[in-house]
């Protein structure tokens, strides 16, 4: 049994859904972050998927390009952990809702 690129887009489009969802369900902003993470995941597994799939060119062009990906994704999850520690130590509570109490 082989792997096609249709099982790779619907995998990709999975992980994208449960991303979705963390977002819409979380109220901590921990999981809304975990959640975020998911969406940057799914693009970059259907790269990867698709490019070894279709295996014309160089391989190592779609695996530099997922490298690029997340690191791109790793250091903006590093800049939302830091607001959200920020967060916590403006109002004293790491919820979602905290944001609407914040002043200039």
């Amino acid at each position: 049994m082989t792997i096609g690129p249709g099982q790779f887009a619907v995998l990709s489009a999975a992980v994208f859904a449960i991303g979705v969802y963390g977002i819409l369900a979380r109220r901590h902003p921990l999981g809304v972050a975990m959640a975020i993470g998911l969406l940057f995941a799914a693009p970059v597994i259907a790269l990867v998927g698709f490019t070894h799939a279709i295996q014309t060119g160089p391989r190592a062009f779609g695996d530099a390009l997922t490298a690029l990906a997340i690191v791109a994704a790793s250091c903006i999850c590093s800049v939302g952990f830091a607001l959200i520690v920020l967060l916590w130590r403006r109002t004293g509570r790491a919820d979602i809702d905290a944001l609407g109490d914040l002043e200039a």
